[in-house]
């Protein structure tokens, strides 16, 4: 009988130390829209981790003649910056780190996109 509570007690131990050790990531969904463009970015986050991914759209006609298009994406921890042919009016993200800080889901990202000698300014936040 004794070893056999000491063996329950042995599984317990390891149950709990195993389920310590596993990792709670939060999926958060950031959407916004300007006058002309409108985004969707899709984080997910661990402790010390991050990865997302989405895409900024051009919401008029004439995607195709839209030409260069230069954009700053700029979250609390991160920031993604450049200038892009937007086939099909749509700029790709993606982005991660391994040992970072992590962007908060009360803090938005705030969005500016150039083209064509326009602007467009808007933010993001959590859904």
């Amino acid at each position: 009988m004794k070893k056999y509570f000491l063996f329950l007690g042995f599984i317990a131990t390891l149950l709990l130390a195993l389920s310590s050790c596993s990792s709670k990531d939060e999926s958060i969904r950031f959407e916004g829209e300007g006058e002309h463009w409108k985004a969707l970015y899709l984080l997910t986050k661990g402790e010390n981790t991050q990865n997302g991914q989405g895409n900024i759209i051009y919401k008029g006609k004439d995607k195709e003649k839209l030409g260069k298009v230069s954009f700053i994406f700029e979250g609390e921890t991160e920031k993604l910056k450049g200038t892009d042919n937007a086939s099909e009016g749509k700029i790709n993200l993606n982005s991660n780190c391994s040992g970072c800080s992590t962007q908060s889901s009360k803090v938005p990202y705030h969005v500016t996109i150039k083209w064509d000698g326009k602007e467009d300014k808007f933010d993001l936040k959590a859904k």
